[in-house]
């Protein structure tokens, strides 16, 4: 349940029945007729009874009617505990799913209650009925925004001795805020920078020299050392060889 001191969602979903007042005998007879094998849903559906997630407040609160209730549903040949049965659409029931939801309950914990149907039939649900589809989407924003809200207060209480405790459930709370509403809680992505690519361009010139030994004339090629920057020879000894990567930019000159 919401914890206390938390401020929940704003409720978007509204009472549409009255109010029935917790009666020994009228849980007699709720438990009587579950006994003999109807739906508990199907028997809070009627005029002038609770409705079924009345029954499952009344059920915890009060241990001698839940002890009842769970003996009546196995006389009925259902589960004594959790969600279940043959289950209609109801939105009665679909707007206490997503109130609950909206106010930080799991999926898991409310379709383990007497009142609500089993978790695969709530998605069962989600699939069929787009009305019901789209409360679950705003209940589970609602829900994210709630995390937000409660991570902030267990960080507010932290102590030395809490600390590692305290990191492991902001960072489940963080993870599933951001699985419930990516767009707004989701981790921003950002692409790291291109490393920018180095370029080597050397320019070649060449000239004409006279061979001193015999006189004639012999183009030279000269480019700047890629090491030390220098205008040099490539014929020369200990020429450092041109950088495979490197542009050579052809310019010819005449002597």
């Amino acid at each position: 349940m919401a914890d206390e001191g938390v401020a929940a969602p704003a409720r978007r979903w509204r009472r549409t029945r009255a109010v029935v007042r917790y009666s020994p005998g009228l849980a007699e007879v709720i438990c009587e007729r579950v006994a003999a094998g109807e739906l508990l849903y199907a028997v809070c559906r009627e005029a002038g009874m609770p409705t079924a997630q009345s029954v499952g407040r009344w059920a915890r609160a009060r241990p001698g009617f839940g002890e009842a209730l769970a003996a009546a549903r196995l006389e009925g040949g259902r589960p004594s505990r959790g969600g279940g049965g043959v289950w209609t659409y109801c939105l009665e029931t679909a707007e206490a799913i997503c109130q609950r939801i909206a106010e930080g309950e799991a999926l898991t914990a409310i379709c383990d209650d007497y009142e609500m149907p089993c978790f695969s039939t709530v998605y069962h649900w989600a699939r069929r009925f787009p009305q019901f589809a789209e409360m679950m989407r705003v209940a589970r924003e609602a829900q994210a925004a709630w995390y937000c809200d409660r991570g902030w207060q267990l960080a507010m209480q932290a102590t030395p001795e809490t600390a590692y405790l305290t990191d492991v459930r902001l960072k489940q709370l963080r993870w599933m805020a951001g699985a419930l509403s990516p767009r707004v809680y989701g981790a921003k992505r950002v692409e790291p920078e291109a490393a920018q690519e180095k370029l080597t361009v050397l320019v070649r010139t060449f000239t004409s020299e006279r061979d001193p030994q015999t006189g004639e004339m012999k183009v030279v090629a000269l480019c700047p050392n890629p090491v030390t920057g220098k205008m040099e020879r490539e014929d020369v000894a200990g020429w450092t060889p041109t950088p495979p990567d490197a542009v050579l930019i052809p310019n010819g000159s005449g002597a």
